[in-house]
């Protein structure tokens, strides 16, 4: 009897103690760090609502996976670069360095992308580029294993439209006006490019300071003799400036604007007023896309922000949605960035964005269809509506005229 009970406290012990030791791993388990994802946009300065709304994006996708992923949780960790390269590269390093973040999603300007790109390739992390447009940072020179661009090039758009407005409208000879900027001249010249391969003409370009509040003395220069139309890359409170003057200097009723979507961002579009009405734009994104994928999209956002998600958001969803993916499939482990990289290539196909399929090119570029929108006004409403689209457009299709192949 006697050693029967010890036989029972025994197994008891041994129970026990294998139940420790299990309830002890699992909570180990459970204490597994979080996986840190640094955001780099800017959220002060003039395009401060369309870094608000990438992040917006970002989040959003974020928080419809509960901040989890592959096991693991994940942590935000936002630096505002202001829209400044030099602040952007401190704050990238102290993402990297202090924070010890695995991936980075940003930047939104061009300028701080270029400030960053080198010290991100040397870095082991894994960055996706939401927004910055020049052509360079996935250029065959620039390209690197752990950067991925989801947003379209200046190339893509712009040089894109040249073709499409030789082909399908009219116009044969077109002033440009920009923002005196990196992404500004890239995005002209990659119509230029695109419209005098056609047989178009370009007859004079204009650009003004970022920041021009009185446009008067640059449109006296865009009317010029024999245009007739005005293709534009103006952003952010500039955008709205340019095209509420170009209707007040009486442009708009005698040449056509049309421009990269930034001029017409669906954000700005309420400020810019019935000025924008008519103007034809050029970009990868619109809430009026009729497809499953993004009519769930845009009941979601719609739902949760009391607004239509727009160009910045869809980028930003589409960001994190590859980094979520990717976490998701290696099973949190993503400490390698080589490997990560890989298999980002690999998921790519699988991921259904609210613009379409995701594809990357072998430099890690979007792959993307091209819309072509038009702003009408819809139950009282200012809309960027589709009215044609030129499907899968990749870098290598519209950058031979700078690339010389």
């Amino acid at each position: 009897m006697v050693d029967a009970k010890k036989r029972w406290l025994w197994v008891g012990l041994c129970l026990f103690i294998a139940a420790f030791f299990l309830t002890g791993s699992g909570a180990l388990a459970a204490e597994k760090p979080p996986i840190k994802v640094g955001i780099l946009l800017p959220y002060t300065g003039v395009n401060a609502l369309a870094g608000k709304l990438t992040s917006d994006g970002i989040e959003f996708y974020f928080n419809e996976i509960g901040l989890k992923a592959g096991g693991r949780a994940i942590q935000l960790i936002k630096e505002d670069d202001e829209l400044n390269p030099t602040v952007g590269l401190t704050k990238v390093r102290r993402l990297i360095e202090q924070h010890k973040v695995d991936f980075v999603i940003g930047p939104l300007s061009s300028a701080v992308g270029l400030a960053i790109h080198d010290y991100i390739r040397k870095s082991k992390v894994v960055q996706v580029n939401p927004v910055a447009t020049t052509r360079e940072l996935t250029s065959p020179e620039k390209a690197s294993e752990n950067i991925f661009r989801v947003c379209d090039t200046s190339d893509q758009t712009n040089y894109t439209m040249g073709k499409w407005v030789y082909k399908n409208t009219p116009y044969r000879n077109v002033v440009l006006s920009s923002a005196d900027w990196a992404a500004g001249h890239d995005s002209m010249n990659g119509f230029k490019a695109g419209f005098e391969e056609a047989g178009g003409k370009i007859i004079k370009e204009v650009y003004p300071k970022m920041g021009t509040m009185d446009f008067a003395p640059f449109l006296s220069v865009i009317d010029a003799k024999g245009a007739d139309l005005v293709y534009t890359f103006y952003t952010g409170t500039d955008a709205v400036r340019f095209v509420q003057q170009y209707e007040e200097f009486g442009l708009k009723k005698r040449i056509p604007l049309y421009g990269h979507n930034v001029l017409t961002d669906d954000p700005y579009l309420p400020s810019i007023g019935d000025s924008a009405i008519g103007i034809v734009s050029v970009g990868h994104y619109s809430a009026t896309i009729d497809t499953p994928k993004n009519r769930a999209f845009v009941k979601a956002y719609s739902a949760k922000y009391n607004d239509m998600p727009n160009r910045y958001t869809e980028f930003g969803y589409t960001a994190a949605n590859v980094v979520g993916s990717v976490i998701t499939a290696m099973k949190g482990d993503v400490q390698d960035p080589s490997k990560t990289a890989k298999e980002i290539m690999k998921i790519a196909p699988t991921i259904e964005t609210p613009a379409g399929p995701l594809a990357f090119d072998q430099y890690h570029q979007r792959i993307m269809t091209m819309y072509i929108m038009k702003v009408e006004k819809r139950d009282g409403k200012l809309v960027n509506a589709v009215i044609d689209k030129v499907p899968n457009v990749a870098q290598a299709d519209v950058w031979k005229y700078w690339q010389h192949k």
